[in-house]
Protein backbone atom coordinates (compact mmCIF):
# COMPACT_ATOMS: atom_id res chain seq x y z
CA UNK A 1 0.00 0.00 0.00
CA UNK A 2 1.57 3.27 -1.03
CA UNK A 3 1.68 6.28 1.25
CA UNK A 4 -0.67 8.36 -0.90
CA UNK A 5 -3.33 5.62 -0.59
CA UNK A 6 -2.87 5.64 3.19
CA UNK A 7 -3.27 9.43 3.24
CA UNK A 8 -6.45 9.24 1.12
CA UNK A 9 -7.98 6.54 3.34
CA UNK A 10 -7.30 8.61 6.47
CA UNK A 11 -8.76 11.73 4.87
CA UNK A 12 -11.80 9.63 3.92
CA UNK A 13 -12.42 9.01 7.62
CA UNK A 14 -10.69 5.71 8.30
CA UNK A 15 -8.60 5.50 11.46
CA UNK A 16 -4.84 5.09 11.15
CA UNK A 17 -5.20 1.70 12.84
CA UNK A 18 -7.70 0.54 10.20
CA UNK A 19 -5.47 1.71 7.39
CA UNK A 20 -2.09 0.60 8.71
CA UNK A 21 -3.44 -2.80 9.79
CA UNK A 22 -3.61 -3.68 6.09
CA UNK A 23 0.01 -2.83 5.30
CA UNK A 24 2.89 -5.26 5.60
CA UNK A 25 5.79 -4.76 8.00
CA UNK A 26 7.95 -2.97 5.41
CA UNK A 27 5.19 -0.46 4.72
CA UNK A 28 4.57 -0.08 8.48
CA UNK A 29 8.23 0.87 8.89
CA UNK A 30 7.95 3.24 5.93
CA UNK A 31 4.92 5.03 7.42
CA UNK A 32 6.79 5.35 10.73
CA UNK A 33 9.82 6.72 8.88
CA UNK A 34 7.69 9.30 7.07
CA UNK A 35 6.22 10.55 10.36
CA UNK A 36 9.74 11.14 11.69
CA UNK A 37 10.73 12.91 8.46
CA UNK A 38 7.64 15.12 8.63
CA UNK A 39 8.91 16.20 12.07
CA UNK A 40 12.32 17.21 10.67
CA UNK A 41 14.26 14.12 11.70
CA UNK A 42 17.07 12.75 9.57
CA UNK A 43 16.16 9.07 9.20
CA UNK A 44 18.13 5.92 8.47
CA UNK A 45 16.13 2.75 7.99
CA UNK A 46 17.51 -0.66 8.92
CA UNK A 47 20.71 0.76 10.38
CA UNK A 48 23.22 -2.04 10.96
CA UNK A 49 26.24 -1.87 13.22
CA UNK A 50 28.52 -4.14 15.17
CA UNK A 51 29.95 -4.01 18.67
CA UNK A 52 30.42 -7.32 20.46
CA UNK A 53 27.62 -8.62 18.18
CA UNK A 54 25.69 -7.49 15.11
CA UNK A 55 22.61 -5.30 15.48
CA UNK A 56 19.97 -3.70 13.32
CA UNK A 57 17.78 -0.77 14.31
CA UNK A 58 14.58 -0.48 12.25
CA UNK A 59 14.65 3.31 12.27
CA UNK A 60 17.37 5.61 13.49
CA UNK A 61 15.79 9.08 13.75
CA UNK A 62 18.11 12.00 14.43
CA UNK A 63 17.21 15.60 15.26
CA UNK A 64 19.25 18.43 16.73
CA UNK A 65 18.30 17.28 20.25
CA UNK A 66 17.43 13.57 20.06
CA UNK A 67 18.46 10.26 18.60
CA UNK A 68 15.60 7.78 18.62
CA UNK A 69 16.45 4.11 18.17
CA UNK A 70 13.13 2.74 16.95
CA UNK A 71 11.80 -0.80 16.68
CA UNK A 72 8.55 -1.14 14.71
CA UNK A 73 6.16 -3.82 15.96
CA UNK A 74 3.14 -4.35 13.76
CA UNK A 75 1.66 -6.97 16.02
CA UNK A 76 -2.06 -7.57 15.71
CA UNK A 77 -4.59 -7.50 18.48
CA UNK A 78 -4.54 -10.30 20.96
CA UNK A 79 -4.07 -11.32 24.49
CA UNK A 80 -0.78 -12.06 26.17
CA UNK A 81 1.25 -9.56 24.12
CA UNK A 82 2.54 -7.87 27.26
CA UNK A 83 5.41 -10.34 27.97
CA UNK A 84 6.54 -10.07 24.33
CA UNK A 85 6.37 -6.28 24.43
CA UNK A 86 8.38 -6.16 27.65
CA UNK A 87 11.01 -8.46 26.13
CA UNK A 88 11.11 -6.34 22.96
CA UNK A 89 11.63 -3.22 25.12
CA UNK A 90 14.61 -4.82 26.92
CA UNK A 91 16.12 -5.91 23.62
CA UNK A 92 15.64 -2.43 22.15
CA UNK A 93 17.33 -0.86 25.19
CA UNK A 94 20.29 -3.19 24.66
CA UNK A 95 20.47 -2.16 20.99
CA UNK A 96 20.37 1.51 21.99
CA UNK A 97 23.13 1.08 24.59
CA UNK A 98 25.34 -0.76 22.12
CA UNK A 99 24.58 1.87 19.47
CA UNK A 100 25.81 4.53 21.92
CA UNK A 101 29.04 2.52 22.46
CA UNK A 102 29.41 2.14 18.70
CA UNK A 103 29.06 5.90 18.13
CA UNK A 104 31.53 6.77 20.89
CA UNK A 105 34.14 4.47 19.37
CA UNK A 106 33.48 5.22 15.71
CA UNK A 107 34.12 8.87 14.73
CA UNK A 108 33.43 8.16 11.06
CA UNK A 109 29.90 6.88 11.79
CA UNK A 110 29.39 9.70 14.30
CA UNK A 111 30.26 12.30 11.63
CA UNK A 112 28.32 10.54 8.88
CA UNK A 113 25.17 10.42 11.06
CA UNK A 114 25.81 13.96 12.35
CA UNK A 115 25.57 12.92 15.98
CA UNK A 116 26.97 15.10 18.73
CA UNK A 117 26.71 13.07 21.94
CA UNK A 118 27.06 16.26 24.00
CA UNK A 119 23.98 17.87 22.41
CA UNK A 120 21.80 14.89 21.48
CA UNK A 121 20.35 12.35 23.90
CA UNK A 122 19.47 8.83 22.76
CA UNK A 123 16.15 7.15 23.51
CA UNK A 124 14.71 3.72 22.87
CA UNK A 125 11.26 3.63 21.23
CA UNK A 126 8.90 0.90 20.06
CA UNK A 127 6.23 1.94 17.57
CA UNK A 128 3.19 -0.34 17.75
CA UNK A 129 0.12 -0.76 15.59
CA UNK A 130 -2.39 -0.63 18.43
CA UNK A 131 -2.61 1.26 21.70
CA UNK A 132 -1.05 -0.88 24.40
CA UNK A 133 -1.56 -0.73 28.16
CA UNK A 134 2.09 0.15 28.45
CA UNK A 135 3.42 3.67 27.78
CA UNK A 136 6.94 3.04 28.95
CA UNK A 137 8.82 -0.10 29.92
CA UNK A 138 12.01 0.69 31.79
CA UNK A 139 13.64 3.28 29.51
CA UNK A 140 11.74 2.40 26.33
CA UNK A 141 8.81 4.49 25.13
CA UNK A 142 5.97 2.48 23.60
CA UNK A 143 4.06 4.60 21.13
CA UNK A 144 1.15 3.55 18.90
CA UNK A 145 1.70 4.77 15.36
CA UNK A 146 -1.38 6.98 15.48
CA UNK A 147 0.19 8.88 18.42
CA UNK A 148 3.72 9.04 17.00
CA UNK A 149 3.32 12.53 15.54
CA UNK A 150 2.05 14.00 18.82
CA UNK A 151 4.79 12.14 20.74
CA UNK A 152 7.40 13.81 18.54
CA UNK A 153 5.80 17.24 18.85
CA UNK A 154 5.51 16.92 22.64
CA UNK A 155 8.65 14.90 23.35
CA UNK A 156 9.66 17.07 26.30
CA UNK A 157 6.42 16.17 28.05
CA UNK A 158 7.38 12.48 28.07
CA UNK A 159 11.00 12.83 29.16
Amino acid sequence: MELEKIRKDILAGKTIEEVVEKVDWKEFEEVSKKIFEENNFKVRKNFRFKTSRRYEIDILAISSRYVFCVDCKQWGRGRNKMPGLKLAAREQENRKKDFEKFIRKNPIAKNMLEIDTKKQKSYSVIVTLFQENLIKENETFIVPIWKLNSFLIETEKYL
